[in-house]
């Protein structure tokens, strides 16, 4: 229950409240106090967020704003409706389908976005390195999933995951030439298996549609 949930974010998180309640979700307002750490560098601070979360969490990501004005405008991890970039889409699944709470999306997501603006505040560069924005930045967690540069090898792989499943005998995604059993079975079935296949099945488009390549990857447009 979303109730439930909200309930256990507000005991370990106890300056945020509900605020807001529709037939689409439920906000929460109020600041976040953290304390964390990378290498050598710990940071404590506090930010004032408000986080708008859907009913149908975590099919569907919730979306946090700052309330207050501490981002910097310089600052390039923010979209244009002024919700914060926490990462792209897939990299949101992969943490929600490990811990699909609230806690885990604010301790593993919203945490380490504080924390990456506080470093880069101080420091001018991201402590856990960076996407791009958009297709570019799906593409580059395919890529850097099956640690390869082939793209077209890649985004025909993955097609084939999301439309027909695991199947442990067809060659790698990475474009190795080897069996995926034998290659990068742990990642073919993260895609094959995540709950969140027909977003990702969405975002494979999008990369598509930035490349202007259906026709070359013969996608299963069907699908």
């Amino acid at each position: 229950m979303l109730q439930e949930q909200i309930q256990e974010l507000t005991q370990c998180y106890p300056g945020l409240s509900e605020t807001d309640q529709s037939k689409f979700g439920v906000t929460l307002s109020g600041p976040v106090a953290f304390e964390a750490s990378f290498g050598n560098n710990e940071i404590s601070d506090v930010f004032d967020v408000e986080m708008f979360i859907p009913h149908e969490f975590p099919d569907a990501h919730p979306v946090v704003w700052e309330a207050g004005c501490r981002i910097s405008r310089d600052f390039t991890h923010v979209n244009i409706d002024g919700s914060f970039c926490l990462a792209v889409p897939l990299d949101i699944n992969e943490v929600l389908s490990d811990d699909p709470s609230l806690l885990g999306f604010v301790d593993k997501l919203l945490v380490p976005y504080l924390y990456s603006y506080c470093h880069w505040e101080k420091f001018k560069e991201m402590p856990f390195g960076e996407r791009s924005h958009g297709a570019k930045g799906y593409l580059e967690y395919y890529l850097d999933l099956f640690n390869t540069k082939n793209m077209n090898s890649v985004l025909r792989g993955v097609i084939d995951l999301l439309v027909y499943g695991y199947r442990p005998h067809e060659k790698c995604a990475c474009g190795s030439g080897r069996k995926a059993l034998r290659c990068h079975p742990t990642e073919s079935r993260k895609i094959a298996k995540s709950p969140f296949k027909s977003r990702m099945t969405w975002e494979v488009r999008i990369i598509l549609d930035s490349l202007e390549s259906h026709d070359k990857l013969r996608v299963y447009s069907d699908q």
